[in-house]
């Protein structure tokens, strides 16, 4: 994934032109660095971002069946890719950049607070990234749907395989005592 803009030196101040272009006073690396942090969160979240809706896509299948069918089927190879997918999204989220943190760059330089909240505004890094965080927990809400179905149908197997376990042990018994 990558990010570009255009960038411009020798402005009077720091800005971003209606067009996208970012107009800073001089090129010097604080200023740089603060433009090279919103790129790399910026890239940072369109990664996460395609890679989440990969996994949605892959969810739809699985939750289109549950809906037209009304089950799950026995264990699908896609049901599991799909809950695969699902707690690797979740993994995905625990080590993601936190866009609306601020980097440490402005502990030393305070006076370009207003630059970097105009790099986070042109490449929306806070709406992005609550956006994020919303599909995030939407995706840990059908995952946790999907297993908690997952487990009653293995739990109403078991409950048949044993009812059925003691109805054969009936059977025999009721033999054994016909046979004498």
């Amino acid at each position: 994934m990558s990010e570009t803009a255009q960038v411009s030196g020798g402005a009077e101040r720091d800005e971003v032109s209606e067009t996208g272009e970012i107009r800073l006073m001089d090129l010097g690396l604080p200023r740089l660095g603060l433009l090279a942090d919103a790129l790399a969160k910026s890239a940072a979240l369109s990664h996460q971002e395609m890679a989440l809706a990969r996994t949605l896509d892959g969810m739809e299948p699985v939750v289109t069946r549950l809906r037209e069918v009304g089950r799950l089927g026995f264990l699908s190879r896609g049901l599991m890719r799909a809950i695969g997918a699902a707690l690797s999204a979740r993994g995905r989220a625990n080590a993601r950049i936190q866009a609306a943190d601020k980097p440490d760059l402005l502990w030393e330089h305070p006076e370009l607070e207003r630059l970097h909240q105009r790099l986070s505004d042109e490449f929306e890094l806070p709406e992005r990234c609550e956006a994020l965080e919303r599909k995030l927990v939407m995706v840990g809400e059908i995952m946790q749907t999907l297993l908690s179905l997952i487990q009653g149908q293995r739990s109403l197997l078991l409950e048949i395989a044993v009812a059925a376990f003691i109805f054969i042990q009936v059977v025999a018994g009721l033999y054994e005592l016909v046979v004498r």
